[in-house]
């Protein structure tokens, strides 16, 4: 084992070729395994408390690194290797300074009227979302109603990438553990997601037949991936992988949901403007309705049985939801502002 240097997105990826032996050396290594903490430490200071940008893009490509192993199929994994001590070390250091950053960004302010019970709550977080910028963006409602071309389809998606094909398995993760009510809502939810048992209907099949159709590969997304996107890709799947952070993915998530269909009809048009095959926007055009089922389908079982039972996890929920809709506008205002440089608007 040899001394890391700052580059711990290489060593990590250097690791993951590596021998299960070499793993069990690391885990029995406490010294060692200090001394990748204090390493994430310093780098996650630097990323998200001195602002330093070089080390938030590595920050951000080692968390990118850790999902993919989470979010990875059994079969694409050296089953004898034991990484989750150190992967889980790792996370732990970066996941508290990323999404601490996300909740020091929230204006208080906006939580001092929030109700305490289910229905009212449900009304005032519609309210909360519907006055956000990133509810009605320019980027939709304008650009890409407008102006987008296939090659601003083809970039839109490759962002997009960083959560769309994820979100069966995100819905698998967060049933563990509900009430009956909240769980069936989740499941319908995630048989939606699962085509309704058509194999040819699964949503990030559908999704792939979108990037297919406008020739994306992994290196076109290598190459064109923006980091506000990574950025939303790896705020998703640490709300969701960790139990502790059910109710924030709650909020995040029922955002999700509810903002989908207004977006994806812009999305739906600029491809039809752009006479683009219609296998590709089968993925967008479902949900436009599906999505506006599931939003009322979770507010409804999720938010409100949830508020009811437990007034105080309203705020967990309300943070989600402006974490999703700050994450949102940040990556938004960047693709914007990337694909008018060169467009006058009249």
């Amino acid at each position: 084992m040899e001394q890391i240097n700052y580059d711990i997105s290489a060593w990590l990826e250097e690791m993951l070729t590596s021998s299960a032996g070499e793993w069990e050396k690391i885990n029995e290594n406490f010294k060692y395994r200090e001394m990748i903490c204090q390493l994430c430490l310093a780098l996650a200071t630097d990323a998200w408390e001195k602002n330093k940008n070089k080390s938030l893009k590595e920050a951000h490509r080692v968390l990118e690194i850790i999902y993919m192993q989470d979010f990875a199929s059994a079969a694409k994994l050296n089953t004898e290797m034991e990484t989750q001590p150190v992967l889980r070390d790792i996370a732990a250091i970066l996941e508290k300074f990323m999404l601490r950053a996300e909740l020091k960004a929230i204006d208080s302010a906006l939580l001092d009227d929030m109700p305490s019970d289910g229905k009212s709550y449900v009304k005032w977080l519609k309210k909360l979302i519907a006055g956000h910028k990133s509810n009605l963006h320019p980027f939709y409602n304008d650009f890409l109603a407008n102006h987008a071309t296939k090659e601003h389809l083809a970039s839109y998606i490759t962002q997009e990438s960083t959560l769309d094909p994820r979100f069966d398995d995100i819905l698998a993760m967060m049933q563990i553990g509900l009430p009956v009510q909240q769980k069936m809502e989740l499941a319908n939810n995630y048989y939606d997601e699962m085509g309704n048992g058509k194999v040819e209907l699964v949503h990030s099949s559908l999704f792939s037949q979108a990037m297919t159709a406008l020739n994306i590969d992994e290196e076109f997304v290598k190459q064109n991936r923006l980091d506000a996107a990574l950025v939303c890709g790896n705020v998703s799947a640490a709300l969701a992988l960790s139990r502790r952070h059910y109710f924030k993915a709650v909020g995040y998530y029922g955002v999700t949901e509810y903002m989908a269909p207004r977006r994806f009809k812009h999305v739906v048009n600029a491809w039809k403007r752009n006479n683009l095959p219609d296998v590709g926007i089968v993925y967008h055009d479902l949900h436009i309705v599906i999505d506006a089922g599931h939003a009322n389908g979770w507010f409804n079982n999720v938010v409100i049985p949830s508020i009811d039972e437990n007034p105080d996890v309203g705020i967990e929920i309300a943070q989600g939801a402006l974490i999703r809709l700050n994450s949102s506008e940040k990556y938004l205002d960047q693709l914007y502002e990337n694909f008018t440089k060169e467009l006058t608007i009249a």
